[in-house]
């Protein structure tokens, strides 16, 4: 099943940068994911600071569990993610 997931900034550190310590953490998480067949797409969001990304995995619990594991959530930089069921666009399929 795949999900999209919004990221947001946490507003209490949002003019804050995180260390770059704790971003080049967050990347390797990151990367360790893709290969792990997690993550399927990461994108920076152009609206506010954050990102959102393409995730695949069983259930909605398995994504998060997996997700608060992020540096920069466990730090407080980033809010905890929304996390959106996708189910396929029946626009596609074909008419009978």
């Amino acid at each position: 099943m795949q999900f999209m997931i919004l990221f947001s900034r946490h507003p209490d550190k949002a003019e804050t940068p995180a260390p770059a310590d704790l971003r080049e953490a967050e990347f390797e998480k990151m990367r360790s994911f893709y290969i792990d067949g997690l993550l399927q797409q990461a994108w920076l969001r152009g609206d506010a600071g954050g990102a959102c990304a393409i995730v695949e995995a069983a259930s909605t619990d398995e994504v998060a569990e997996k997700l608060n594991t992020l540096p920069l959530i466990r730090a407080g930089f980033l809010q905890p993610p929304m996390i959106v069921p996708l189910k396929p666009y029946s626009g596609f399929a074909p008419r009978s």
